[in-house]
């Protein structure tokens, strides 16, 4: 009788695949550059895969990849920053915290420990200037709120919100105000090359909300601390001395959220700075160090190069994500999971995702741009059974709407 469920089981999983086979090659995934692979966690097996092997560009689930790594080598406090107190000196070191000050995080740790010190306030900005892009990223984003700058010490989320109510402008931080004019843009525009805004004529009572990059600079993040701490910081290059200390403020799984839910890049890269300055590493190698670490071989098959996934060098396959979300699923518990990534039609970037199969659950992290649209995440079929999947389409000529639209109606097909 176990010979003959055994076979039965084995029948089924052979026509899942057949079925599955059948749905791709008569979807418009199969017109473009587009890999596949379906592994049912408790047992391993391998359900379904197309080109499971093939590279293709991550987009957004280089995410999956950026918490896997965060959540190995940071506790569950973020680090916020770093500093060192001698007798008339208060120094200070940033770790890459993208919660400081920002409007929706709202940490104000590094605000508060400033505010309270009565010692001269020196901030130690790093000996050497990191690239403040990413390699392989658009130049022509700079102006869009997803592509704000990289910095050892971000504040305000590294972006300056404007805002219009009674055909007056809102601007925070409000130090902006002085280099931001009205002038015949539909949209606030930055200067390329320098902090300078210019704002659209008001010609209706509401204008909307909409975050810009600020270019940053030690300079200016002196200059900011001092405007919202109203009292000098003066600023330096200073290596991180052995006695400092990190100063640890939040909850990592609130950066994780941002990281998930709302695809936050910025959340993304700075989570990178945090694990080097946790592990004293210098931040332009921690991607590299990474790779050397115990149980990150895997990483050698691949081509990481950011955390978000903004650069179009990235190149994973479907079987790199697989091998992502299972080591996800063992080293994450369940309920803290599936609180962390968005669910179809419920919350986060997937709540637009409708009409997914009866009695079927799904959560999972999205990654998209131009001619791209990924999913990888966890599907809970009926019958209570964990599969991990990865649907990557690539270069196709058409809108991301249609090529996600294909994505999702793939997914409907497993049973």
């Amino acid at each position: 009788m176990k010979n003959i469920a055994f076979l039965f089981m084995l029948a089924l999983a052979g026509c899942q695949s057949s079925h599955l086979q059948n749905a791709f090659t008569e979807s418009s995934l199969a017109q473009r550059s587009s890999g596949v692979m379906i592994k049912e966690l408790a047992t391993g097996k391998v359900l379904f895969e197309q080109n499971a092997d093939h590279y293709f560009m991550p987009a957004s689930n280089t995410k999956l990849l950026t918490f896997l790594q965060a959540n190995r080598f940071l506790g569950n406090q973020i680090p916020s920053f770093k500093y060192r107190e001698t007798k008339d000196t208060l120094f200070f070191w940033g770790t890459g915290d993208i919660s400081n000050l920002h409007p929706t995080l709202k940490n104000t740790a590094l605000h508060d420990f400033l505010t309270a010190s009565s010692k001269v306030l020196v901030y130690a900005s790093p000996l050497k200037i990191q690239p403040v892009l990413g390699l392989g990223w658009a130049w022509d984003d700079y102006n869009d709120y997803y592509s704000a700058e990289i910095s050892d010490m971000p504040l305000y989320g590294n972006v300056v919100n404007f805002t219009a109510s009674e055909r007056r402008w809102n601007i925070m931080p409000d130090v902006f105000s002085a280099v931001s004019k009205t002038g015949t843009t539909l949209d606030v525009r930055r200067n390329r090359l320098k902090n300078e805004f210019t704002l659209p004529e008001l010609k209706t009572e509401k204008y909307g909300s909409q975050d810009v990059p600020f270019m940053t600079s030690p300079q200016m993040t002196a200059f900011l601390l001092t405007d919202t701490l109203h009292k000098s910081v003066e600023t330096m290059p200073l290596a991180v001395h052995p006695d400092a200390r990190i100063f640890y403020a939040g909850k990592l799984d609130s950066l994780y959220i941002s990281l998930m839910h709302q695809s936050d890049n910025a959340v993304a890269e700075q989570l990178l700075l945090m694990i080097a300055a946790e592990k004293g590493w210098e931040p332009s190698l921690v991607i590299e160090n990474l790779m050397k670490e115990p149980g990150n071989e895997f990483l050698k098959d691949i081509r990481w190069v950011d955390g978000s996934g903004l650069s179009r060098y990235n190149l994973f396959r479907p079987k790199d994500l697989i091998y992502i979300l299972e080591n996800l699923a063992k080293e994450v518990a369940p309920d803290r999971l599936y609180t962390l990534l968005p669910e179809a039609s419920k919350s986060g970037t997937l709540r637009n995702i409708q009409n997914v199969n009866d009695g079927v659950r799904i959560w999972a992290k999205s990654g998209s741009f131009g001619n791209t649209y990924n999913l990888s995440g966890y599907y809970l079929t009926k019958e209570g059974k964990t599969l991990a999947f990865s649907v990557m389409s690539n270069l196709g000529n058409t809108t991301v709407k249609e090529i996600k639209q294909s994505v999702v109606e793939f997914l409907r097909e497993i049973h």
